[in-house]
């Protein structure tokens, strides 16, 4: 939960898209880094523990990139601060 926060509060977002019309249609994750879009490649069944998990991993996945950014450009600062 404090993954999904921390994206949410940094705008970083993760959601679903159709790949076709109708009820239920299969999806695919899109990610949402600070309006920078990314499209994934693989299909998902709606309403399945492999999509949720997958869902998770990504904003994972995101948080952990981010946050590594963020921390490396700290340290650049005060590097260049001293």
């Amino acid at each position: 939960m404090k993954i999904f926060k921390w994206c949410i509060d940094n705008d970083i977002r993760v959601y679903r898209e159709p790949t076709r019309l109708g009820k239920k249609p299969p999806v695919i994750l899109v990610l949402d880094y600070k309006g920078q879009i990314k499209k994934g490649t693989e299909v998902f069944s709606q309403g399945t523990k492999e999509l949720e998990h997958k869902i998770a991993e990504v904003y994972e996945w995101a948080y952990d990139r981010a946050h590594d950014a963020i921390q490396r450009e700290m340290r650049i600062k005060r590097d260049n601060s001293s």
